[in-house]
């Protein structure tokens, strides 16, 4: 189950879901997504927000991966 939950580095997302938010066309905006899997949101500008760390998992998910008990 460790190789399930790699920890991405939040640096490296910010900086993707910058790239996104500058792509110029939609189409270019859904072939980035694709390719990276991330998105710009509005709370990436908060300095303290960690988006990989704070990420909330869908309860439905613990129970198929039978992690909650």
């Amino acid at each position: 189950m460790d190789d399930w939950f790699v920890m991405k580095d939040p640096v490296e997302h910010r900086r993707n879901a910058m790239i996104w938010k500058h792509q110029l066309t939609k189409e270019d905006r859904n072939q980035y997504v694709k390719r990276m899997l991330v998105r710009w949101s509005e709370m990436l500008r908060l300095p303290y927000l960690d988006p990989i760390r704070f990420l909330v998992v869908n309860p439905m998910y613990n129970l198929f991966l039978r992690i909650a008990h």
